[in-house]
């Protein structure tokens, strides 16, 4: 799980806090969008657009002068208010703030997607093999016989293989595609002889946490189920290159192991 903690801290929280909480009242906002709109008014001019005493639209107004969203100006007797949008910045970069963050988020929001996605692409074949159970599971660590079958595409010739046939051990398979040799490695995470094998695969084009896991199950004596799943590709294409990859290599098995 990826959790993600912003601390945002402001100098003038206080100052905000009354703007946000003057700016709360739809009354209020209707006056400050009034003289917006009709610059400089008296109180009574802006009383006459609301269904309230003169009293009652003079407390809204001196809410909004005490957050310094207006001003007023005396002239004699008569006191004008007007719009004061400066500290109004206050809430436009805390706004900015908010949307940054919640950007960052999103961002690490698709990364989670992509690496969830990545983990659920996954191959599954199964392959009956005409083959006693030991002899088709000993094949996958026998460097000789994995050499022969582990060629994912049609007419490829026979690879290059070294093992360490050990839990914790690694192996060395180099396939030959005309004139390109690719390299896989990975190591023997679990060896049940003969009933579960567990591998990583790495090539250079895998990504981390790449593994392909062997159930060898008996179905007669001299046949056998071998069910492969392949957990974790970068993208639906190397999924799917990796399925026909699979089932060459498993009907390969098949003609291996056939007498």
């Amino acid at each position: 799980m990826h959790i993600i903690n912003y601390m945002v801290e402001y100098n003038n929280d206080i100052e905000l806090t009354v703007i946000l909480k003057a700016m709360s009242d739809a009354t209020r906002r209707r006056l400050l969008t009034q003289l917006c709109q009709q610059g400089a008014s008296r109180v009574t001019e802006l009383a006459e657009y609301y269904d309230m005493s003169l009293n009652a639209v003079s407390k809204h107004i001196k809410v909004l002068e005490k957050a310094e969203l207006i001003t007023r100006t005396t002239i004699g007797r008569t006191h004008l208010i007007a719009a004061n949008l400066v500290h109004i910045s206050l809430v436009e970069n805390w706004l900015k703030e908010l949307k940054s963050i919640w950007e960052l988020r999103l961002d690490k929001l698709e990364e989670i997607i992509g690496e969830n996605k990545m983990t659920e692409l996954t191959v599954n074949i199964n392959k009956t093999i005409n083959a006693p159970i030991e002899k088709v599971f000993d094949a996958w660590l026998n460097p000789k016989l994995l050499s022969l079958f582990m060629t994912p595409m049609p007419g490829m010739p026979a690879s290059d293989v070294k093992t360490d046939a050990s839990e914790g051990g690694v192996f060395t398979i180099i396939m030959h595609a005309g004139e390109d040799q690719l390299a896989h490695t990975g190591k023997y995470l679990e060896i049940n002889r003969p009933n579960k094998l567990v591998f990583t695969w790495q090539s250079h084009h895998s990504v981390d946490g790449s593994i392909v896991t062997l159930k060898f199950d008996e179905i007669a004596s001299n046949t056998t189920q071998v069910a492969l799943s392949h957990v974790k590709f970068i993208d639906e294409k190397a999924r799917s290159d990796h399925q026909g990859g699979w089932g060459n290599i498993l009907s390969k098995l098949n003609d291996v192991m056939t007498p």
